[in-house]
């Protein structure tokens, strides 16, 4: 029976050397692909190729993209190959480069390469997803929806909730209290985005369990394991996501969205209601189209409605949240922006409108200082949809290559902004800017597949401010913890540490 065991034992053991040795000798080989093409590439290690600090958590993947950028530019290449495990990736590191892929040569990037599976997992098929064709018939139909016209239609709403974040702030500065402004602004942007997305009262400043709130803190937290495994996967491997059937969000988020949709439309039919916000154009959209060859169907009408909830609650709430946070460490700033609001309003009856916003540069130069050092999308994918041979260059990148623009890296690289750490909305003076390669600050992307809500976005995050700014001057509570951390678990930029506000 021993020598059985033995015999068993070594047996055993030369399976798992025969399958180490197999698997590892196929990283080898895969690690040759660069090489292969004769890109300069960063050396990458088994298991993990040149991601081993995301594994260990060392590093967020915002930051892990900055090292990429310094050690690829540090070697005086203009780009270079890394592997996320197995997977290939190209690294832009210059301006001029990056200007192509997104502007120039944009009918070679168009896909952003992302997972969307518009038969069984409807709600992932949403612009931000989709690719060439399907994204090209998408926004053509969406960006009527973005117009200035459209914009001014929806800002009474945007400047009625903030109101009630106001509120809720006065609360705490009558009772001594710490405001919460991360918790804050979210309840800020769920009742803009809940009204304008879909026609709904949320009311999360008097509400703590709201449905909309309640779906988006579903939405920033990993809920085990498998849910973690699921969200690599579909976004670092659609193609593998696919196969196994992954879903892009959980399906109670998933059903939450259909079912709030669907009632939203039915209740309008059936009430013969109508009112100017994005839920309506999309139910126009819908209605003036069902003849067509190409309707925008239901299915469309709730994956349009998810992202423009995920956009613009998280987006605009973690960038509103790093400005204050930078302006609360900074009162001279702060009065300086202060001052500017307060003299823009006084000039019009103490109201703020649309025309307004425009006439507050600082607001706009705190704002864009915000969006350099905190780009709320800090990495910018594209997938290369035919062999592209690069400008001045014998190199051709392979169809089906993914490729990487680090924003934040970019924005934070001390050749193009000295003291990069440093906050400081002089950098984006009228003449700064005229001055500056326009491809050195792309908070929202660039070219035909740029962030198509940015104006809305941006209108959102003005009348937040200047809502807060204008009624209270603030200051960092003893509560908080400093600095903040960023989130290691997110993909967006945003903060792991509740930022506590004291408000006056």
């Amino acid at each position: 029976m021993g020598i059985l065991s033995v015999e068993i034992l070594g047996t055993f053991s030369m399976v798992m050397l025969i399958c180490f040795s197999t698997i590892y000798l196929y990283f080898k080989i895969s690690y040759q692909y660069w090489k292969r093409r004769g890109v300069p590439y960063l050396k990458p290690k088994f298991p993990t190729g040149n991601s081993s600090s995301l594994f260990r958590k060392t590093r967020v993947f915002p930051l892990a993209t900055m090292d990429f950028y310094k050690e690829i530019k540090k070697r005086g290449w203009k780009f270079g190959g890394v592997y996320t495990v197995l997977r290939p990736v190209l690294v832009i590191v210059d301006p001029a480069l990056m200007k192509n892929i997104l502007l120039t040569d944009f009918q070679y990037f168009i896909d952003r390469g992302f997972y969307y599976n518009e038969k069984d997992d409807p709600i992932s098929a949403h612009l931000f997803a989709l690719d060439e064709k399907s994204w090209k018939n998408m926004r053509i139909k969406l960006t009527p929806t973005f117009t200035s016209g459209k914009m001014k239609m929806m800002f009474p709403a945007v400047v009625q909730k903030s109101r009630y974040m106001v509120d809720a702030i006065i609360k705490c500065a009558e009772n001594n209290e710490d405001v919460d402004i991360n918790e804050f602004l979210a309840k800020f942007t769920t009742d803009v985005i809940g009204d304008c997305a879909l026609g709904m009262e949320c009311n999360s400043f008097t509400n703590p369990q709201a449905e909309f709130r309640t779906a988006g803190r579903k939405l920033k937290k990993f809920n085990g394991i498998l849910h973690l495994l699921q969200v690599t996967i579909t976004s670092n491997s659609p193609d593998l996501a696919l196969k196994l059937g992954f879903p892009a969000v959980e399906k109670d988020i998933s059903d939450f969205f259909r079912m709030a949709v669907k009632k939203g439309v039915q209740y309008r039919k059936d009430n013969n209601v109508t009112r100017p916000d994005f839920f309506q154009l999309l139910i126009n959209m819908m209605q003036e189209t069902k003849n067509n060859d190409k309707p925008f169907t239901m299915d469309q009408l709730v994956a349009q409605v998810f992202l423009f909830f995920v956009a613009g609650f998280d987006t605009s709430s973690s960038t509103m949240n790093f400005a204050l946070y930078e302006l609360a460490q900074a009162p001279d700033i702060q009065d300086k922006l202060r001052n500017e609001i307060n003299a823009v309003l006084k000039k019009h009856n103490d109201e703020i409108t649309y025309e307004n916003l425009k006439e507050m540069q600082y607001l706009q130069q705190v704002l864009d200082e915000t969006m350099r050092k905190y780009p709320a999308v800090p990495v910018l994918q594209r997938k290369c949809v035919k062999d592209y041979k690069m400008r001045d260059s014998e190199i051709v990148i392979e169809k089906g290559t993914a490729v990487l623009i680090p924003i934040i890296s970019l924005h934070m690289d001390p050749d193009y902004y000295p003291q990069p750490t440093k906050f400081d909305p002089e950098r984006f003076t009228p003449e700064m800017k005229q001055a500056r390669n326009p491809f050195l600050h792309i908070p929202f992307g660039e070219g035909p597949r740029n962030c198509i809500g940015l104006r809305f976005g941006m209108m959102q995050s003005k009348i937040g401010l200047i809502q807060i700014l204008k009624n209270f001057k603030l200051s960092i509570s003893p509560n908080t913890n400093m600095p903040l951390q960023l989130d290691r678990d997110a993909f967006l930029l945003k903060s792991v540490e509740t930022l506590y506000l004291r408000a006056e």
